[in-house]
């Protein structure tokens, strides 16, 4: 015995012959297998045909002999060694010819346990596995051209072989003959059909082929419908009587069984045993057989062929009458051999064609011999077809995966480099032509597997299927750890001990089955299903292309990927890891793609970068293999305590990328091609997985979110440098930045550093108030307004926002803290702080004044005109007063400038004619801007002055530091002089010294120093009128000032007091008061007034008695009445002299 060949089905042939992405690969089965049991011989010896069984493979040669092989398993997992188990002569008479040279057919009943052996057109019998000689090796068959017929709608065997045993059709010269293989071999029947070479069947309708056409063949009723030739170049002749019958049915009398031996010799075995002939008499009635009996009539067809289309045999004998000469095709020269699958439970598919070198047609029909679907096109005729997946019926019986995709897989002659060579040409059979043509794909076969005359190759489409290891796809789908900086070889026991668990997991998706085998030459390969994930992956890494130079990638090559995977949906395990992995690793491509267009200082297009976007979103790669890609931001990257574990392909297509780009330098800048190829892209990305929080589909969440919001912080500071500073605008950078910032990052640490890093001051506010870090805010903030870089200048009311966020806080130190700080920088906005009554921290006024003279003394004035003007609290008035005074004192002391001016605003004043305005207003229009604080504090020194309470406020301290400079406070003198009820003194200032006379009248019409100088007494009594009294004497005194007045003033200023306010003086006083020589027109006005007042008075009076006098009169009427309508009354005394009496009242 010859030492067994060996071969690992996970080692592929030579991958040169190979298309990876095509949809079936060839695997070893075995190689260099010894054909000829003589080597030294001269012949040459090719492969067959092929069968695999249950672990057992046979294979036939054109020597005449069977090898058999059984596999044992080896030493690596999935791994099989094939052994030689015996090399088998079977029996022949004469050695054939071309097709049917040697051992044609090896046709396996499991069920039965037989195996059907056609050796140079004689049938022997065998059992299995060993293939001894059944049935004593006396039954043979010469002259058989095939054998098969295994009904196809009983794949699984459940009827036939049960008990009963399995029919088979074997084809003679001059007839078909079906028999019953089980523990015996019986006849069922003969059908006079001869030159059959093909033949599929379903139930009772078979399609055969005999040496020039098709035809549709009832088994049972022996009725047929001729289809059309297998030669589209056949010639037609005419052909005798004898031989057109012999293509025809017998007729019914001729239905009876045969009981004659086979025209074929048997075959003699050594020594003088006598073989028996299938159609001998031993046998040849089945009495169990469960096929119907055939119809006395040819008008009761089967109900699969319509009888309109049946031609009976009377039919026959008519057209031979009316047409002794029929028609009849006749092959070609150099015939092609016809081709008979039946892919589906409900349609056959019959090759044509004109010669063996030209192209084939495959075309499907029914059951009723109607033409269904398209057809086939073949590069050149096939030398022999297998059909593989498709039939939805035969997957859901079968239960088997990827049979949803039909391939017609067919041994062609295919033109490469200019030479036809053999190849197995594959393409789909389920679909429209045209997407079948576009979808072809083509299996080289390696040149050293070959024949020197290109024979003994085929395709066999085994009875058994076997489970293969293939570690391509599995390799590309297990999880490897993906390093951001070269490692050496060694690997950790973690990482070593994670390796193969990934391995052990994608292990389940390397096993695949295979049935169909490719022989050629001296070996025999699997034709093995490329797994989906090795198909597509394959085609994307042809995208890539790597040279010494540089690397490329198709982008239209990748995007065409993603186009023929969007929409479908998973239907397994291995579907759903498949598509994920792909959209990923196109994903990465695409964003490789931009990355060397980066390189490359060229602004990709915005199609490409829309694409790009649109392929992450729908891949959701982890974005930490994108990050690592890209300087500065792989910094970011955060692996976790296990590292970042991806897929192997993708993370060798991350090397790739990172060789490619990280020796080449690129500039950085946000504006460039940089920004607009690279961080445009990778802000939406990392926005859109931003949403993803909280899901718990993502792993090492922890790691990828804190990588995603550091590194989206990074790209968004990088794009807002070129920001204009100041607030962020709508939908824009700056407007994005505060969004995520102000949800929250879990990047805290690394996010405080890169807002340092990048001067990003209030930025880094937000994010500690984002985490309710309140001291770190107001530490922040006060370094932003003591003058720390903040390269945003986003901060444009921080005294404003400080405040408002004191007020909103409860820590009372920190209010404390930070508050008195503002007031001290600020006094108006700090005191607020202090003051504001809905702040979540409050003081009372006497802590806070006591904080503020502490903390922030230049604020206490602040909070104390607060407190007495905007609170009304007159218990701080006398000390709001000492402030404003003691501030005007140490203005003039340190400004003669000021003392002149003050001067001259008085001479100023008075030279002014009347009407003028009052002194208030003129001071007020005429104060120089550069002495601003100090109009300010005098009008407020004024305005408490003025509603100061004498009992309350120290007027004495108040006159002894007045009185050095009661010549420019003139109107502070005056106020002195009115709260100490100086009204004589005071209007004599007003009118002489100031020159105010509307000041003066307003004084005596209040009748209080409220309304001297100040437009809003604080004192709410001062708003009471005062009685007539006083304000006559006051006015009385003012006449007298009047009076004083220098010439025309005097005569001017008195004429025209009387005349407004005559009503205050009395005519006597008056008339006493003024001089002698006043002439009737000044007093005039004054004297018509007062009469017409006294005329009116008396009236008045007069009036006034008569309405008294009429109430009188009404009320007496009033009472009356009453009286008379209550009545008189009795009083009756009831008691007795010396006793208490009752009086009783009633009515008269």
């Amino acid at each position: 015995m010859s030492p067994p060949p060996s071969a690992s089905p996970t080692t592929a042939l030579n991958t040169r012959t190979q298309d990876p992405t095509a949809p079936y690969t060839l695997y070893p089965l075995l190689s260099s297998i010894p054909l000829s049991a003589d080597p030294d011989a001269d012949t040459e010896v090719h492969i067959t045909t092929v069968e695999h069984w249950n672990g057992n493979l046979y294979i036939g040669t054109s020597a005449g002999e069977l090898l058999h092989y059984v596999s044992i398993p080896g030493d690596a997992p999935g791994e099989l060694i094939w052994i030689i188990a015996s090399r088998l002569h079977p029996p022949y008479s004469t050695v054939q010819e071309a097709e049917d040279e040697g051992v044609k057919q090896i046709l396996v009943l499991p069920h039965a346990g037989k195996a059907c052996i056609l050796c140079n057109a004689t049938l022997s019998f065998y059992t299995l596995p060993e293939l001894s000689p059944a049935f004593g090796g006396k039954i043979k068959q010469a002259g058989c051209t095939w054998v098969g017929g295994l009904d196809l709608n009983d794949a699984e065997g459940e009827q036939q072989g049960k008990g009963s045993g399995t029919v088979i059709v074997i084809c003679l010269r001059q007839r078909l003959r079906l028999i019953r293989i089980g523990d015996e071999a019986r006849k069922i029947r003969d059908i006079e059909l001869g030159g059959v070479r093909a033949l599929a069947r379903r139930g009772n309708l078979a399609c055969v082929a005999d040496g020039s056409s098709y035809s549709l063949l009832d088994v049972v009723n022996e009725a047929k419908i001729d289809l059309f030739p297998i030669s589209s170049d056949s010639e037609v002749k005419q052909l005798p009587e004898r031989t057109r019958a012999s293509l025809e049915l017998p007729t019914s009398a001729q239905h009876g069984h045969s009981r004659s031996v086979s025209g074929s010799s048997p075959v003699r075995l050594g020594r003088h045993e006598r073989n028996v002939s299938l159609g001998a008499e031993l046998k040849s009635k089945d009495s169990s057989s469960p096929w119907p009996a055939r119809t006395s009539s040819q008008t009761k067809t089967s109900p699969a062929i319509s009888p309109a289309r049946v031609q009976s045999p009377a039919k026959a004998e008519t057209k031979a009458v009316t047409s002794p000469e029929p028609l009849v095709e006749v092959p070609a020269a150099r015939p092609i051999l016809p081709q008979i699958a039946s892919p589906s439970g409900t349609e056959f598919l019959l090759t044509t064609g004109t010669k063996a070198d030209e192209p084939g047609v495959g075309m499907f029909v029914n059951l009723d011999g109607d033409v269904v679907r398209g057809t086939i096109e073949f590069t050149t005729y096939p030398r022999s077809l297998v059909f593989d997946g498709g039939d939805t019926e035969a997957a859901e019986s079968m239960k088997t995966e990827d049979s949803h995709e039909g391939y017609a897989l067919a041994m062609v002659q295919h033109r490469l480099d200019g030479t036809m060579v053999p190849a197995v040409e594959i393409q789909r059979w389920d679909v429209d032509p045209s997407e079948a043509h576009q979808s072809k794909a083509w299996l080289q076969i390696d040149d050293a597997a070959l024949g020197s005359a290109g024979e003994g190759i085929g395709l066999r489409k085994a009875k058994t299927s076997v489970e293969l290891t293939v570690s391509r796809s599995s390799n590309t789908l297990r999880a490897r750890r993906l390093h951001l900086s070269p490692v050496g070889n060694s690997a950790t026991d973690a990482e070593t001990k994670r390796n193969s668990e990934e391995d052990g997991f994608a292990s389940r998706f390397a096993h695949v089955q295979a049935s169909i085998i490719l022989f050629s030459a001296v070996q025999v390969q699997w034709v093995v299903r490329n797994s989906i994930a090795s198909r597509l992956d394959a085609r994307l890494l042809q995208a890539i292309t790597s040279s010494a130079e540089r690397v490329s990638i198709d982008a239209k090559m990748v995007r065409r990927v993603l186009n023929d995977i969007r929409g479908q949906d998973a239907r397994n395990e291995l579907e759903f890891v498949t598509f994920t992995y792909i959209r990923q690793k196109a994903s990465l491509l695409l964003f490789g793609s931009l990355l060397l267009t980066t390189v490359s200082d060229t602004i990709a297009s915005e199609s490409d970068k829309r694409t790009t976007n649109e392929a992450l979103m729908e891949g959701e790669i982890d974005p930490r293999i994108l990050l690592s890609l890209v300087q500065p931001l792989s910094v970011e990257v955060q692996e976790g305590a296990e590292g970042i574990w991806t897929p192997q392909g993708l993370r060798d297509t991350a090397y790739t990328l990172r060789q490619a780009t990280e020796s080449e330098t690129r500039s950085e800048e946000s504006r460039g091609p940089y920004g607009d190829n690279l961080l445009q892209v990778l802000k939406r990305y990392l926005l859109h997985w931003r949403a993803k929080k909280g899901f718990g589909s993502v792993a090492d969440e922890v790691a990828v979110f804190q990588t995603v919001d550091a590194a989206l912080l990074h790209i968004l500071l990088l794009l807002d440098q070129h920001s204009p500073r100041g607030p962020a605008t709508a939908n824009s950078i700056r407007a994005e930045l505060n969004d995520v910032v102000d949800k929250g990052v879990d990047c805290f640490p690394r996010a405080v550093q890169l807002f340092r890093n990048f001067h990003r001051l209030h930025l880094l506010s937000r994010l500690y108030q984002s985490r309710k870090l309140t001291p770190q805010v107001l530490e922040t903030w006060q370094q932003i307004l003591e003058g720390a870089h903040d390269a945003g200048g986003e901060m444009i009311e921080g005294e404003q926002d400080m405040r408002r966020y004191l007020s909103k806080i409860r820590d009372r130190e920190l209010v404390t803290k930070y508050g008195t700080w503002l007031a001290q920088r600020n006094p108006k906005l700090g005191v607020q702080v202090f003051a504001d009554e809905h702040g979540r921290v409050k003081f009372s006024h006497q802590d806070a004044v006591a904080l503020l003279r502490e903390k922030a003394p230049s604020a206490v004035k602040e909070y104390l005109e607060y407190l007495v003007f905007a609170r009304h609290k007159a218990e701080y008035s006398s000390e709001l007063l000492s402030y404003y005074l003691t501030a005007v004192l140490a203005a003039l002391e340190a400004s003669p400038d000021l003392k002149e001016t003050l001067h001259d605003g008085y001479e100023t004043y008075r030279a002014l004619e009347p009407p003028k305005p009052t002194y208030t207003q003129f001071f007020a229009d005429n104060s120089s801007p550069d002495h601003s604080e100090f109009t300010s504090n005098r009008t407020r020194l004024l305005q408490l002055l003025s509603s100061a309470d004498p009992a309350d406020a120290d007027l004495p301290s108040l006159r002894s530091k007045l009185d050095p400079h009661a010549d420019l406070l003139v109107p502070e003198t005056i106020v002195l002089h009115a709260l100490t009820g100086d009204h004589d003194t005071a209007l004599e200032l007003l009118t002489h010294t100031l020159g105010d006379y509307d000041t003066a009248i307003s004084y005596c019409l209040h009748a209080s120093p409220a309304f001297l100088f100040s437009p809003r007494p604080l004192n709410s009594a001062a708003l009471t009128p005062p009685p007539h009294s006083n304000q006559s004497s006051l006015f009385t005194l003012l006449l007298q000032h009047f009076l004083t007045l220098p010439l025309p003033a005097r005569l001017d200023r008195s004429s025209e007091l009387l005349e407004r306010f005559g009503g205050f003086f009395e005519l006597e006083a008056v008339l006493e008061a003024v001089d002698g020589d006043w002439s009737v027109r000044l007093l005039g006005p004054f004297l018509v007034g007062t009469l017409r007042g006294l005329v009116s008075e008396g009236r008045e009076v007069g009036l006034e008695r008569q309405l008294w006098g009429a109430r009188e009169l009404r009320v007496s009427f009033e009472a009356g009445e009453k009286i008379r309508e209550v009545g008189p009354v009795v009083v009756r005394d009831e008691g007795q002299d010396g006793e208490d009496r009752m009086v009783e009242v009633e009515a008269a």
